[in-house]
């Protein structure tokens, strides 16, 4: 929870997750039925991927259940805080097939 990703969680909540009033996995499947498309990588020093992991296992349920499970898109590449080149044109493909392009 750093000043430019959500300092709310650490300002008002003291980065507790049992204070925040929501868990991560309601925000993803509340895209549902939209597409949400994620770069996690594996080795990123902000964002431990094994609570993306557990979070899109859950939203996964949801979109499953709405029959959209292939609009839920996660890529886990091998790097570090980054957004590489192979993750970046999937997510413009994602976005052009979302957009009828």
């Amino acid at each position: 929870a750093q000043d430019r990703y959500m300092p709310r969680i650490r300002d008002q909540y003291a980065s507790d997750p049992t204070r925040v009033p929501f868990d991560f996995h309601e925000v993803v499947a509340a895209f549902t039925p939209r597409a949400f498309f994620s770069n996690s990588p594996l080795r990123d020093h902000n964002f431990d991927v094994k609570g993306v992991r557990k979070v899109i296992a859950t939203a996964s349920k949801v979109y499953k259940l709405r029959g959209v499970e292939d609009r839920l898109v996660i890529h886990y590449p091998a790097s570090e805080h980054d957004f590489p080149d192979a993750m970046r044109e999937a997510a413009y493909a994602g976005l052009d097939e979302v957009l009828g392009k």
